[in-house]
C-alpha cells in the first residue's frame, strides 16, 4: 500500500497551511485511510502540537531540527529512505530558507522516480530578481506536478514555475465551521465588546506588511472611523500573529486607531486554535488584502453564517464572485467598505446570499471532496471508498 509523505513549508505558525494539513489528515481518517498519509514536522513545532491536540499524532513523523532549513533537509533525507513509489507532497516550501535544501535533493529525487507534487498556497514571488531566478531554476530541475489553491494562484504560477495539474480549494472542517449556535460563553476577550452593544467586525489575519501579499490591515481603522462618523457602532477585532520585533506592526495599527479617534473600537488579539468560536460572535468579516492567494477566512466565515466584505481582487474576489459579488469592494476604498458593511446589516438579501455561499463552500471546500481529489491525483488506492467517490 502506498503512503503520501507530506513536508510542510513552515512548521511554527498557525495559519491556513497548518489548518489545511489538519483537515487533510482528518479526511484520510474519516475514510479509514490514515495509514496512507504521513505528515513530517519539526519536533516541538506548532504543527506537532496542533495535530497532537486533535488526536491525530499517529499520522506524524517528527524530525529534530534547529530551524526550517535543517528540518526540510533532514525530512528529505528521511523520505529518501522510504519506498520510491510513495508519493511526496511539498506543501508551500518555496521560501529562501527551504529552497536550498530542496535543491540539494533534486538529483536523488529525479533518479528515484518518486512522484513529487508541490502545493502552492501563495504566489511564490520573491522581493528580488535573484530570488525569483532561484525559484525558477529549482522548479525547472525538480519538475514537480503542481497543484494550486485557487485560479488566482494558478494564473501567477503557470508558465513561470511549471504547468498546473490541478486546483484544489483548501478544505475546511464543516463540523467546526457551521451555523449551529455556539456552546458555552463567548471567548473571554470578546465579552467586553459584546457587552458594549457594538457590532463586531472580525479580521483573522497575520499582522504583516508584505509587498507581494499585503494584508492591508491599516485600512481597518479608517473603515471604523468612517462608520463612527456615520453614527454606526462597530468594533474591529484583528486576530492573528505579529512576528515583528517588539510588536511594532501591532503598535503602529493601534497608534493609527488613536489618531483617528477609534482606539476604543479597535482590538488586536493573538491567534486562537478555536477561531470558529470567534466567527460565531462576529457580525461581519472584513478582509481587504489585494492579492490574497485564496482567502480561507472567507469560506470559514460563510460556513459559520457570517457575511464577508472583501477585496474584489485576488483569491478573495474569486471566491465571493461565485455567490456575492456585491460584497466585494476596491481594497483601497475604505468608504466603499464601510458602506457595504452597513448595507449587509440592513438588507434582507443577506440571508439569501449566505445560503448560496454555504452551498458553494460545501461543494468546493469540503474535507471529503479534498481527500478524494488528493487520493486520486497522487495515485493512492482505497478499498474503503466507493469507486464513484474517486472520480473527479
Amino acid at each position: 500500500m502506498h503512503k503520501l509523505l507530506v513536508i510542510p513549508g513552515w512548521c511554527k505558525s498557525l495559519g491556513g497551511n497548518t489548518v489545511s494539513l489538519l483537515a487533510m489528515v482528518k479526511g484520510f481518517e474519516q475514510y479509514g485511510e490514515s495509514n496512507q498519509i504521513c505528515i513530517l514536522t519539526q519536533a516541538g513545532s506548532l504543527i506537532e502540537e496542533y495535530l497532537q491536540q486533535k488526536n491525530l499524532g499517529h499520522c506524524l513523523t517528527t524530525i529534530p531540527a534547529q530551524d526550517q532549513r535543517q528540518f526540510v533537509q533532514r525530512a528529505l533525507n528521511w523520505v529518501s529512505q522510504q519506498p520510491h513509489d510513495y508519493p511526496l507532497l511539498l506543501e508551500n516550501c518555496a521560501t529562501s530558507k527551504t529552497l536550498p535544501a530542496i535543491a540539494l535533493h533534486i538529483i536523488s529525487l529525479r533518479l528515484s522516480r518518486r512522484p513529487v507534487y508541490y502545493m502552492f498556497r501563495d504566489l511564490a514571488i520573491s522581493h528580488n530578481s535573484l530570488g525569483n531566478l532561484s525559484r525558477n531554476a529549482v522548479f525547472a530541475c525538480l519538475a514537480p506536478r503542481i497543484l494550486c489553491n485557487s485560479k488566482f494562484t494558478a494564473e501567477n504560477v503557470r508558465g513561470r514555475l511549471g504547468e498546473v495539474q490541478g486546483i484544489l480549494h483548501p478544505p475546511i472542517d464543516l463540523d467546526l465551521f457551521n451555523t449551529r449556535p455556539p456552546v458555552g460563553s463567548p471567548p473571554q476577550k470578546l465579552q467586553p465588546i459584546l457587552a458594549s452593544g457594538a457590532r463586531i467586525i472580525l479580521t483573522p489575519s497575520r499582522i504583516s506588511k508584505d509587498r507581494v501579499n499585503d494584508k492591508n490591515l491599516r485600512l481597518l481603522p479608517i473603515v471604523l472611523a468612517q462608520l463612527k462618523a456615520a453614527g454606526h457602532h462597530y468594533h474591529g477585532v484583528i486576530i492573528g500573529q505579529d512576528t515583528s520585533s517588539e510588536q511594532t506592526r501591532s503598535r503602529a495599527l493601534i497608534a493609527q486607531a488613536e489618531d483617528l479617534g477609534v482606539a476604543d473600537r479597535f482590538t488586536i488579539l493573538p491567534p486562537a486554535l478555536d477561531i470558529e468560536n470567534y466567527y460565531k460572535y462576529a457580525d461581519v468579516v472584513v478582509t481587504l488584502a489585494p492579492r490574497e492567494p485564496f482567502g480561507r477566512t472567507v469560506v470559514e466565515a460563510i460556513a459559520c453564517g457570517v457575511p464577508v466584505v472583501g477585496s474584489r481582487t485576488g483569491g478573495i474576489g474569486e471566491i465571493l464572485n461565485n455567490f456575492a459579488p456585491e460584497w466585494t469592494v476596491n481594497p483601497h476604498d475604505p468608504a466603499a467598505a464601510a458602506e457595504t458593511i452597513v448595507h449587509i446589516a440592513h438588507t434582507s438579501n443577506t440571508l439569501k446570499l449566505l445560503a448560496q455561499g454555504q452551498r458553494w463552500v460545501e461543494t468546493h471546500c469540503s474535507i471529503s471532496g479534498y481527500t478524494r481529489r488528493i487520493m486520486k491525483i497522487t495515485g493512492l488506492n482505497s478499498t474503503k471508498l466507493p469507486e464513484t467517490e474517486l472520480v473527479y
